[in-house]
Parts: C-alpha cells; structure tokens; sequence
C-alpha cells in the first residue's frame, strides 16, 4: 500500500477541511469573535494584488481558473535577481529548469515529465510559447527576461486549448504590449564575474488612438564560473544581446492587430561549467580541483535568434476571432572539446543546426458571458531542420606521447535535413449547469508528418590517408518518413463551495509526437523511429481566497499512467558520448501541491511552495532492436530530475522611510531533495545530487513615487556547491564522468528609472 508523505497528506487535508467548511464563519468579511483570522492581524491590511491570467485563452484572474497554472510576474522577475529562465522555478511547484547546457537552454521538467535528449530534431514534452506562439526548437525556449508583462506555467497535458500538444505542460511567456499613454523604463546593473546588464523599454502613441508602439532592449556580459588554465580564460562566459519591437494598431473600433519583430543573439564559451570527473587515459589524468578544467580546444557558442508574429483580435458582436501568424528564424552554432582533457584524444565537435518554422493558429470564441461558452481553432506548424555535427581528431601523439592519436575513428560526419508538418482542430467547451457547478470538456485531433534524409561519413586514419570505416552501415545514406494521428482530451467538472473557494476535478489524454533517434551511436541501423508517448492524468483541486483576500491556498493532487515514455540514454562508442532516444517503458507519477501567497500586514509578504513527487518506471527494458535480448532492467527506477520533495519559503517586509521612499528586504530559501540525472545507471553517485538548500537574500530602495529604485541581491548566500548534471564520459565501470556545478554565490546591484 502507497504511504502517504506527510506534504501530500496535509494537502489533502487542507481539500477535505475546505469542503467541510463550506457553510462555516471562516469566510466571512469579518472574524467572528476567537476567530483565528484575529491573530492573523489585529488591523485592516490591503489584500493581494489580483493576478489576470490568460491561460484559458480569455482573460480570468488566477484564482477563477479551473488548473494547476502559476503565475510569475514581471515586477518579481526584476526584483527577484533573476538572470535566467531556471531561476523562475523556485515558487512553482515541480518544475524545473536547470541550465546544465548554458543560460540558452533550460532543460523544463514538470511534475517529472522532460527530456534530457539533445537532439536537434527532439520534441519538448513541455511547449514553450512566446505571446502564444509556439516554439519547437529545444534551444528556442531560453532568451533574456526584460519588458515582461508574467510568465504562465501550466501543469499537466495541453492541447485543447493551446495549439500544440504536449504531455508535461505549457509555458507561455508574455511581453508587455503597446499602449496609447507613455511610458517606460531603463536598468543598469553590475555584479560578479565582471557582470554588466543594460536594459530598457519605451512605448507610447504613435499616431493619435490608431497606432501605439513598444521598443524594448536588453544586454548582459558575464565572466564564465570556470576557468580553463590551458588558456588562461574564464569558460562558461555568457553575452546576450536582444530585442523586441511591437506595433498596436487599432484598424477599425472592432479590429485589432499586433505585430512583434524580435530578435537575439547568445555567445559564449562553453556550457555552464562541465568538468570530468576521475581517471583518464594512460597518463592517468585527473582534472584539477575545484571550478577549474584544461581543455586543449578553444570552444565556442553561437545562438541566434530572429522571429516575427501578426495577432489579429476581431469582435464580432460579442465572438471573438483571432489570428496568430508567425516565423522563427534559430541558428545554433557551437565547437566543443569532446572529450573535455588537455588531449586531443575524441578531438573536437563542430555543430551547426538551423530552424525555419512557420506557424499559423486561428481561434474562434464565443461570448463570455453566456452559461454556454466555446472556442474553436485549427493550427498548422511546418518546421525545417538543417543539422551537421562533425567530429574530427587532428593528428598528434596519444596522451603520454609515445605512439598517435589517430586510433580508430577519426572523422565522422553526421548530417541530415529534418522537416515537420503538424496539423490541428481543437475545441473546448463550458456550460454553467448552475451558478456554482460547471463543467469544461475539451477535444483534439493532430495529425503530424515528420521525414528525414540523412548522411553519414566516417573515416579512419590508414598510413596517413583518410579513407572510410570499413562496412555498408558505416557510410552512406538513409531515409525515413512517418505520419502520426492521435487524438486528445480532457475533463474537468468545478464546483464553486462560495465566492471564496472553488474545487476541480481534471481529467486529460496527451499525446507527444513520435520521431527519429538521431543519436546515432554506431551507423546507419541506428537511426530508428521512435513511437508518440501517452498520458493519462487525473487531477483534484482547490484555489482560494481567506481572509478578505490576504491569503491565498491552490493545492493539487494527481497521478498520472505514462505508457510508451520517449526516454534517452546515453552510450559511449570509441570513447564517444551519444544519446539515443528510445520509447516503450511505462511509469506512474503520484504527486502533491501546496502554493500559498499572504499579506499578513501592509508591510509583509510571504510566499511557498511545497511539491511531493512519488515517480517509478514500472516497465522499463532496454533491448536491443536488432536480436531482441534485454540488456538491462531499469523497472523502479525513478524518472529524471525529479525529486521527491522540494520546499520554498519566501518573505518581503516593507520599511516606510517618512517621505523619503521606502526599503523592501527579501529573502527566499528553498530545499530540493536528492534528484536523478540519469533514468539509468541511479546506484553512481556522481550521477545523482543529493538533497541541499539554498538561500537568497534582497535590499530594495524606492523612492517617494517609485520611479526610482536601487536593488541589491545576493543569490545562493552560502555558497552551496551542487550538481545540475552528471553523465558518463566512458564506459560503465570506466569511473569517468562529466558534471555539472549550479551558479555559486553571485552578488549584484541595478538602478531603475521609471518614466
């Protein structure tokens, strides 16, 4: 029988005490006598601010939505310290998004569901949308936070309402839009490793109440956390530039179109600081101690990212018709140290991938208002990948210099044209069956087309001359194609106990794009079809509001059955990493979530976040395509990055300063239990992290009318070390890894005018 972990079993409590106190005085505008609500606070205080969300594509506020969504803001992404997207995650239950890869790719994880593939061509169990546009490309999702209006973060499967299906969840990020008054802003911040941070926004009217536009720029420079001593440099340096221009004109008193051009660039040298770990070679090479690594290439980064969208918002008495028409241009260069020593031993990894995609949604939504309400919407993707990767050892000695390098493979040339056609119809449906009780179904159909045309040139060093690896499977070409249909839904009856409490109940069917594994660890007979992933989610509810709105309690609990799970391993071939994704194991995820927002006075604010994950394959076999032999059981393991509690606590105290503005002291600390890397190989310590906590701490000044602030930060204020990845980088039993460190304790300052 499952034991209840004391968090999931207060969250049930805190849903079964609700529905008993429906009718009880613990809602009332005012706190009968003894009340508990009296040692809350003795006086009036303001409420929380109410948070308007669209994550049902109408405008609600977060409280009245039938879902697991959270909400970031944009002032708190500012006054937080936050520099990327994984530092988002801390008061959102079960996600994450760690940067192992560098700040230009998080790896999302929600409620254990993510991948760890690196694959070009992979498919995000988690959709990633900027101002509702969906973005495929897995390195599209980790640009610059500036001029932002929230962050919404949805858990469980989406596709219903949104215009791509995935099984994890949605993140829809949301800039701030032109308006017809004048306003904005510009920040100049300075921290550790040399960092510099410019940003900015203006925006007002352009021509009268016809047009309004929206220019907003960012930029930062940071030294890397690591220091390569062959060269003498920093390694993991980041530079990011961006920006994004928007354009608001009101055509006629019913029409209205918007049209964002946006661009960014991201450089830097290397990931965020991955070191080897253990013995290496006959030379028996260990790297030095500490953030330090000697690596004989000098790496380099390149992403660019450049992009364009037309939304069109028509009211038609009361129906609302929107069009969403988009183009993303992403290129990702990179050259890397394959093998991460001062050696040339697998040599050096040249990657260049490059996306065009074209993305067209229509929505059509009835009025509001009415008991009956509906939303109708049809989308189409077409995506086109151009991936090379080539990996060559240039000619030397071997490690202790006796006898060459040239062993083997030598040159190995991976390419291959990668194109995606997905289509959509998807609706949603609500009806008031009474004031109080309600209930959503929603329905899809996809229809998705992927083809691939591949080519593989390896070559070996015979007497000085190239010449190919010997055998058919070797070399050459290979081609696939594959059309998939699945459809989806979802469920969910919502009974609103009174104006202060509502409960849900969800159910919902999702569905993940099969693929192509073109991880390709040997040759050819590799490149395989990988089979659409499936969900089935149930889900109980609650959101409210006590104490005349100075706190708010959401908690949630689920399971989910998880079939055909598309999950990656890695293998090492000639001393070469690969991740090959593979499909077919099975697993359950049984979970809790408690988030609570206060303001106990005028002058304090408290956040948490409490999250309970129990994950298990349940059938997990790899085996091996060719002769059909098992070679290796990972049924009960758990799922990747996924721990079993994590804990937040946050507080803001405002100090007035008697009309010379005010000061905000911050804190947050947060714990996160002992998290898989690997959905294999979970008994190597080094590719696990144990649970750690971590604190971060907050000095705001304002001034009288707020136009002018000064925040300090400090950000993992004791310094914890602590891994965001760890990979093999031999064979098992080799004791050769490569791992990840999180940022170390970074402190910094920024100055804000407001206009």
């Amino acid at each position: 029988m499952h034991k209840l972990n004391p968090i999931t079993r207060g969250i049930w409590v805190a849903l079964l005490l609700t529905g008993a106190a429906s009718g009880s005085q613990a809602f009332a505008a005012e706190p009968a006598k003894g009340d508990p609500a009296e040692q809350f606070d003795e006086t009036p205080t303001t409420a929380l601010r109410t948070v308007t969300v669209t994550a049902q594509r109408r405008e609600q506020t977060l409280q009245e939505v039938p879902a697991a969504v959270s909400v970031v803001k944009g002032t708190s992404i500012t006054a937080d310290g936050v520099r990327a997207m994984g530092d988002i995650t801390t008061f959102v239950p079960n996600t994450s998004a760690k940067n192992p890869d560098g700040d230009g790719r998080p790896r999302w994880y929600i409620r254990g569901l993510g991948t760890g593939d690196t694959g070009a061509a992979t498919v995000y169990p988690v959709g990633i949308y900027a101002d509702d546009v969906y973005l495929n490309a897995p390195i599209a999702g980790g640009g610059p936070l500036y001029d932002l209006e929230r962050i919404e973060i949805l858990r469980g499967p989406q596709g219903t309402l949104y215009g791509k299906n995935t099984t994890a969840g949605a993140v829809n990020v949301i800039s701030r839009k032109p308006d017809f008054d004048t306003d904005g802003y510009g920040t100049i911040g300075f921290g550790s490793k040399n960092e510099r941070i410019l940003t900015g926004a203006l925006g007002g009217s352009l021509v009268d109440e016809r047009l309004a536009g929206r220019l907003a720029l960012y930029s930062e420079e940071r030294d890397g956390f690591t220091r390569n001593l062959t060269a003498d440099q920093t390694y993991g340096d980041v530079n990011k530039k961006a920006f994004r221009a928007q354009f608001l004109a009101q055509l006629t008193p019913d029409l209205e179109a918007l049209w964002k051009i946006h661009g960014r660039e991201f450089k830097g040298d290397g990931s965020s600081g991955s070191l080897p770990v253990g013995t290496y070679y006959n030379v028996n090479y260990v790297r030095p101690h500490g953030r330090k690594i000697e690596l004989n290439v000098n790496e380099d980064a390149k992403l660019d990212h450049d992009g364009t969208s037309l939304t069109l918002n028509w009211n038609l008495d009361g129906y609302k018709f929107t069009s969403i028409t988009a183009y993303d241009y992403i290129r990702n260069q990179s050259l890397a140290d394959a093998d991460f020593t001062p050696f040339e031993v697998n040599g050096r990894t040249d990657t260049d991938n490059e996306y065009n995609q074209y993305s067209q949604e229509f929505r059509l939504a009835s009025p509001q208002e009415d008991a009956l309400r509906w939303l109708l919407g049809a989308h189409y993707f077409h995506e086109d990948l151009d991936s090379s990767q080539v990996r060559q050892v240039l000619p030397g000695t071997s490690p202790n210099g006796t006898g060459t390098n040239q062993v083997g493979t030598v040159f190995r040339d991976l390419s291959y044209d990668h194109k995606t056609d997905s289509y959509a119809l998807f609706g949603n449906v609500t009806y008031d069956f009474t004031e109080r009780f309600s209930v959503t179904g929603g329905l899809r159909w996809t229809q998705e087309e992927k083809d691939i045309d591949l080519d593989l040139v390896q070559l070996r060093n015979v007497g000085g001359v190239l010449v190919p690896v010997p055998g058919d499977d070797n070399n050459g070409n290979s081609q696939k194609d594959k059309t998939w249909d699945a459809w989806t839904y979802d469920l969910t009856p919502e009974y609103r106990i009174n104006d202060n409490v509502r409960v849900f109940f969800r159910y919902a069917h999702g569905f993940r794009s099969g693929g192509f594994n073109t991880g390709l660890s040997g040759g050819l007979s590799g490149l395989t079809t990988v089979d659409p992933e499936e969900l089935d989610a149930y889900e109980l509810g609650l959101r409210s509001e006590w104490y005349d709105g100075r706190l708010t309690a959401n908690a949630n609990v689920f399971y989910y059955d998880y079939t055909d799970i598309q999950v990656n391993l890695l293998t090492v071939n000639n001393g070469i990493l690969t991740t090959a994704l593979t499909n077919g194991a099975a697993g359950e995820v049984k979970g809790a979530e408690l988030e609570l927002e206060a303001q106990p006075t005028d002058f304090l604010h408290l956040r948490a976040a409490l999250s309970h994950l129990d994950t298990e394959y349940t059938d997990f076999k790899n085996i091996n395509p060719t002769t059909g032999a098992v070679t290796g059981d990972f049924s009960g393991n758990r799922f990747v990055r996924s721990p079993e509690q994590v804990v937040a606590l946050g507080a803001d105290y405002t100090i007035p300063l008697d009309g010379r503005g005010k000061l905000v002291a911050g804190g947050d600390v947060s714990y996160r239990g002992k998290e898989y890397f690997l959905a294999d190989r979970q008994s190597e310590d080094t590719l696990s992290q144990p649970h750690y906590t971590l604190a971060n701490a907050r000095l705001s000044w304002f001034s009288p009318d707020e136009k002018l602030s000064v925040t300090g930060f400090v950000n993992n204020l004791t310094d914890r070390r602590y891994q965001v990845h760890g990979r093999p980088n031999g064979p098992v039993g080799s004791g050769q890894y490569v791992i990840t460190y999180g940022d170390p304790r970074t402190v910094g300052v920024s100055l804000t005018s407001r206009f």
